[in-house]
């Protein structure tokens, strides 16, 4: 038995040696040089973690990029682009995430128009004065331009009379305010692949002030009105939906022109609900209904209906294996507010939600816990397990808590990596978010990069240039070079 446990204790004791040996090279740290603005250099220790040696295996440069709110990148692999800046340097942990940071930025009266990535993850954002022309081959260094077409301004009139009214083709109403913003009311919608701080905080890119009523009729919580720039001089990212339109202003002047428009006609959704607490839906699929209840489920989509037997029959005719839906009659979450769910889970009371599921689908319980100790061990074998306890347990113990260790930090850093991950389903325990107010946005700094920041060229000090030149020129084409 001694010679049984000595080896187990070998096995388990080199296995958590290799695990302690894997986390702790992927914190070893590096060194790499950064230069001052005197040119002097600093050795500085960064950890290498996990997740770099993840970005690190795979294409650090594509060929060419499309963010996920569309606008389209020309890359320049191993070729920097410098000075232009219009933001500090900060760190991300890829180039395309750098470049998503570019179709989110919010600057002062003009958005962005390129980045650099450098591989040790530090990011520039370049404004209307960077060109072709600057690029200069750099081993480690890549650079990226945004396409001409998408930073050209669009038509800045307003598509219709100030104050008029008009309905979307899903029957909204809605009522135009011509160069109005609306300020505060902003929130982090569940479109929004991440929520970033300022001045990356907008998402949704438009082409005209409809196209941005469209998007928000699709956002969770409920989107009840937008402001649209048409200009881009608040960026690519010139969609703003808003949970409310108490705030109606003018823009300042380095907003250039802004519409906004308001949901002011929804109709009527049904909040009763059925007295029957079953229902037939089409194709002969019983449901049972639950008033006052909702289940946190997955959700498959969501969709608007007016009533919760539509939203019942459209689980029945769903080909996504939909077993049940969550009715919300309020619209607190959003206008699509039937939710068709293909899992089911532990009931919870809500006042203004409906719960129906098909008969015969299984609910979870909420208790599910074993009581401990349920199966007691007996006899001659008490003393064999008083023997082995202290040392395979012991054993056990340590392994759980380097396993433990490992797992966490590969979840933290999957965390990090999957910031620009899908956003999950529409769910209706999603609520408003932080925002900012819109006509108090500070915009990015005006001045060079100050003090000892570190810089994208290793050899070479910072180089003033004039910043923001055209950012209040009239509009025409656009005012660099850029691919096309």
């Amino acid at each position: 038995m001694k010679r049984i446990i000595s080896r187990s204790s070998f096995v388990a004791l080199a296995w958590i040696s290799a695990a302690f040996a894997t986390s702790c090279e992927s914190r070893r740290p590096h060194l790499h040089p950064h230069s001052s603005l005197n040119g002097t250099s600093v050795v500085i220790a960064e950890p290498i973690e996990s997740r770099d040696l993840e970005i690190r295996a795979t294409s650090k440069c594509p060929d060419k990029y499309t963010t996920r709110n569309g606008m389209n990148f020309t890359t320049y692999c191993e070729q920097n682009n410098p000075f232009n800046d219009a933001l500090d340097p900060f760190q991300v942990g890829s180039m395309e995430e750098c470049m998503e940071r570019c179709s989110r930025y919010w600057g002062n009266g003009e958005g962005c128009f390129g980045i650099v990535w450098r591989e040790d993850q530090y990011c520039w954002i370049r404004n209307s004065t960077v060109s072709t022309a600057g690029i200069t081959n750099e081993t480690g260094i890549h650079s990226a331009l945004v396409e001409a077409k998408d930073m050209k301004p669009l038509n800045q009139d307003c598509p219709f009379d100030d104050l008029s009214t008009h309905d979307l083709n899903n029957g909204i109403g809605y009522t135009v305010h011509c160069g109005k913003v609306i300020g505060n009311n902003d929130a982090c919608f569940q479109g929004y692949p991440s929520c970033l701080p300022s001045p990356f905080i907008g998402y949704y890119h438009a082409t005209s002030l409809q196209d941005c009523l469209n998007i928000c009729v699709e956002q969770h919580p409920l989107c009840r009105a937008v402001s649209y720039n048409p200009g881009l001089e608040i960026g690519f990212a010139n969609c703003w939906p808003k949970t409310g339109f108490e705030n109606f202003g003018d823009p300042t002047s380095n907003m250039g022109v802004l519409h906004s428009a308001a949901l002011t006609s929804i109709e009527r959704i049904d909040s009763t609900c059925p007295s029957d607490k079953s229902y037939t839906a089409q194709g002969n699929k019983k449901f049972e209904i639950h008033c006052g209840q909702l289940n946190g489920g997955t959700n498959i989509t969501s969709i608007h209906r007016q009533n919760i037997t539509a939203c019942m029959n459209a689980c029945a005719n769903s080909d996504k294996g939909c077993v049940g839906i969550v009715f919300d009659s309020t619209l607190a979450y959003g206008y699509n507010n039937c939710y068709l769910q293909n899992t089911t889970s532990v009931i919870s009371d809500q006042a203004s939600a409906t719960y129906a599921i098909l008969s015969g689908s299984s609910i979870p319980s909420s208790s599910g816990t074993p009581p401990p100790g349920g199966n007691s061990d007996s006899g001659g074998s008490s003393s064999k397990a008083w023997i082995a306890g202290p040392v395979v347990g012991g054993i056990v113990a340590i392994a759980i808590i380097a396993f433990a260790a490992f797992w966490w930090r590969r979840r933290k850093n999957a965390k990090v990596k999957q910031e620009y991950a899908p956003a999950p389903a529409y769910s209706p325990y999603s609520g408003p978010g932080g925002g900012v107010d819109m006509t108090n946005h500070p915009g990015a700094p005006l001045s060079e990069l100050g003090g000892y920041h570190t810089v994208e060229m290793a050899t070479s000090e910072y180089q003033p240039v004039t910043k923001y030149a055209h950012a209040n020129e009239p509009h025409g084409e656009t005012p660099q070079e850029l691919p096309t």
